[in-house]
């Protein structure tokens, strides 16, 4: 993966324009999440149409998915969620090897003497295959996280507005990126990712002290850390 510098005038105002509180209504447990996760979705089939066969993503490339990386409780209770639907042999088999994950992953943290808490990202190059790739493919993929359904195309994060992420395997190093819609797009699913997560915080929602990753997802039960819409009165 790599940053590419970017200019783009409207930028900030474009930010700025989106900022401002949200008024919330009791989420159903997994309603806004969702809402969110097929916009990313739809935001990369643009992508797919917009840059065509630059695009390499699809089945038995998994590059992406040694990458390591954090995610929210809400994503966390959605694999949880999925996990409980599978067949019982193939939870066993997702649990043993997110349990050998968690130990891989400690051992190199600790090697390299690196913080294991929340913000703290590793640094480049550091790779621990997905516990939950199996023969190449994605095994929970209908409940993976919002990363995983954004990785790969052109991504701007408006916290960082002077760079472009991309995935090295779709865009050398320099190489000019021409999507004028780009930036108002992400902002605003940024934006919508933001107000999602105030939205379970004022409802209640529970938060982990520890990182989050998908193997602990895969380990633990976190449907329990969502809340839940009141009883319907009839």
């Amino acid at each position: 993966m790599h940053f590419r510098r970017i200019f783009h005038p409207t930028a900030q105002a474009f930010m700025r324009s989106n900022e401002g509180g949200a008024t919330f209504g009791l989420m159903e447990p997994y309603e806004s999440y969702l809402k969110v996760a097929g916009e990313w979705e739809a935001e990369f089939s643009r992508n797919r149409a917009l840059h065509g066969e630059r695009i390499h993503c699809r089945k038995g490339c998994s590059d992406c998915c040694s990458q390591m990386f954090l995610i929210t409780e809400i994503e966390a209770a959605y694999i949880s969620n999925g996990v409980k639907e599978l067949p019982a042999a193939q939870r066993d088999t997702l649990r043993e090897r997110a349990e050998r994950y968690s130990i891989e992953r400690e051992k190199l943290l600790a090697d390299r003497k690196l913080p294991d808490a929340w913000g703290a990202l590793p640094p480049p190059g550091l790779r621990l295959p997905c516990p939950a790739l199996v023969d190449g493919a994605c095994s929970i993929y209908e409940h993976r996280p919002l990363i995983c359904r954004k990785y790969g195309i052109p991504l701007f994060n408006p916290q960082k507005p002077e760079r472009i992420f991309a995935c090295e395997l779709n865009f050398k190093s320099g190489e000019e990126i021409d999507d004028p819609e780009l930036i108002q797009i992400q902002t605003s699913l940024a934006n919508r990712w933001r107000n999602v997560q105030a939205e379970y915080n004022a409802q209640g929602g529970r938060r982990d002290p520890k990182p989050l990753t998908v193997a602990r997802a895969l380990l633990e039960d976190f449907e329990s850390y969502v809340p839940a819409p009141p009883p319907s009165v009839y």
